[in-house]
């Protein structure tokens, strides 16, 4: 192992976020590590490519495709108003903001871009019970180091 030098942050843009912020400036910097940025969106797919046969008025397809894209816009923002405020002084590669499943977009991140080491945040109990665990899902299957900041 050489070292880590490529961090992935897959930022929840939540309370979450704000926690785990600092202890991502702070390895990038004793490490001088890359890091890239990743939010990860649900996406509306399984709704907006419902078939209906006689589509009601107003087009709900085109309303929820124009929502989502909407939702993409807001998150790309939200990412680089985060990214700004709250991670400088260290060197950011890429901030991304992709749809689909969260763990599964991390991990297949993570490959493509050969991702030395991720830092997530574990959220709450109560965050885990009703939505399961991203972190835990991504620490079980990850290939890297995966360091888990408990922010509950």
């Amino acid at each position: 192992m050489d070292g880590f030098k490529k961090i992935l942050y897959p930022v929840a843009l939540t309370e979450i976020s704000l926690k785990v912020a600092p202890y991502v400036v702070t390895l990038a910097k004793q490490l001088d590590a890359q890091v890239y940025l990743l939010h990860v969106l649900r996406t509306f797919d399984w709704f907006v490519d419902t078939y209906v046969e006689d589509p009601p008025e107003p087009d709900f397809k085109r309303i929820a495709s124009n929502f989502d894209n909407t939702i993409l816009e807001q998150a790309e923002q939200k990412l680089e108003n985060f990214k700004k405020q709250y991670l400088k002084g260290i060197q950011i590669t890429n901030a991304t903001v992709v749809r689909g499943t969260h763990y599964r977009q991390i991990l297949d991140y993570a490959k493509s871009e050969e991702i030395d080491l991720i830092i997530m945040g574990t959220g709450t109990k109560a965050q885990r019970m009703m939505f399961g665990s991203v972190a835990g899902k991504v620490s079980k299957l990850s290939k890297v180091p995966v360091m888990l900041i408990k922010t509950g």
